[in-house]
């Protein structure tokens, strides 16, 4: 004899579990795995600091997870309507999340560092938190090295020589710091074409 309760209990699971694994609204943002596979979700927080980085992530079932930098590729999330992919490095012995302006040639990567400011307002001490963005260069097979507001003219002039009228053009309008994503476009679009 069949109880009517287990084919009912049956198809209500079925129903459920189609609706978690076709689920119309996957997250937007993704993880990337060391294999290469693709976990979506979502991108929560991302946590930058001095000693360590980390990546509160959301999977699509709702299980939320803090990801370190060394245990994944990279991830990816929507900004401004945009995706931006960011990678895993290891850098003066830390892993950190990176920004990712990727080229054949040249690669450009972002941190934005929190940085702690304290000030005093009518005798009361108050903690600032300030974002410190940091740039860091990759030709393609080297190792990044970090790009500084004041020196990055004598650097770059140094390693852009095989394109003189680039390396001229550093320092000037167009061509200074906050210009690096530019600088990055041009000097790939000039390496495509010799």
């Amino acid at each position: 004899m069949k109880r009517p309760y287990l084919h009912f209990l049956q198809v209500a699971v079925l129903l459920l579990l189609s609706n978690l694994l076709f689920a119309s609204n996957p997250g937007k943002d993704f993880l990337i795995t060391l294999n290469g596979s693709k976990l979506t979700g979502n991108i929560k927080r991302i946590n930058f600091s001095n000693s360590a980085s980390e990546v509160l992530f959301q999977n699509d079932f709702g299980n939320t997870y803090a990801v370190h930098p060394a245990t994944i590729y990279g991830f990816a999330l929507a900004e401004n309507g945009e995706i931006s992919l960011y990678e895993s490095k290891r850098f003066n012995g830390k892993w950190r999340f990176f920004k990712a302006k990727k080229g054949k040639e040249l690669s450009l990567y972002t941190s934005t560092e929190r940085r702690l400011k304290f000030t005093r307002t009518n005798d009361s001490p108050i903690v600032l938190e300030e974002k410190n963005p940091q740039n860091w260069l990759q030709f393609a097979g080297e190792q990044p090295f970090k790009v500084y507001r004041f020196t990055y003219k004598r650097v770059l002039r140094k390693k852009l020589k095989s394109y003189p009228d680039l390396m001229k053009s550093i320092g000037k309008r167009g061509f200074r710091y906050k210009d690096l994503v530019m600088i990055v476009d041009l000097y790939n679009k000039l390496h495509t074409e010799n």
